[in-house]
């Protein structure tokens, strides 16, 4: 009896893990075809919010920056893209300086940032363009830059999801 309980658990294993597989083959098949179009996914308590990146309006900027690097090397950039602070609003979605707020790369880093400061003016970015040039497949179609940042670390590429919690 202890033999077949053994087995049985194993199967229940195995099938709990192929459904995970499957859940998370799904869920990033639909980020691609979000991001091809240019739109990212919010993930709030009510739900998901899907916002259509804009090029256009008051809101997109180019702007220079210096991405520093722990061994001291440091690179000037110049970006294009919308504060963050500014999509969330567009999109509808409240959020204040306690707010947690999670950005997930298609590699499933993530990138945790206060509510603070993506309040903080000027300091955290989502881009499409480097240089006046499209992100290139690499780091785009979305990237995170934190200016106020003293490093590079925390920049994220090819940003697919948003998640918020109070």
């Amino acid at each position: 009896m202890k033999k077949y309980l053994k087995y049985l658990a194993v199967l229940a294993a195995a099938a709990l893990l192929g459904f995970l597989v499957m859940q998370n083959r799904q869920n990033a098949a639909k980020d691609d075809e979000r991001i091809a179009v240019g739109e990212l996914t919010f993930e709030t308590a009510g739900g998901e919010t899907v916002y259509t990146y804009r090029e256009d309006g008051d809101g997109y900027v180019t702007f220079e920056t210096e991405m520093r690097r722990k061994n001291g090397d440091v690179f000037p950039k110049t970006y294009s893209g919308r504060e963050l602070s500014s999509i969330l609003n567009e999109a509808g979605i409240s959020f204040n300086e306690g707010t947690g707020i999670t950005l997930i790369c298609a590699d499933q880093y993530e990138i945790g940032l206060t509510g603070a400061e993506v309040l903080q003016e000027g300091n955290v970015y989502i881009v499409n363009r480097e240089s006046g040039e499209l992100l290139d497949e690499e780091s785009g179609p979305f990237m995170l830059v934190i200016n106020g940042d003293e490093f590079a670390t925390r920049w994220g590429k090819t940003i697919v999801r948003i998640r918020i919690s109070e």
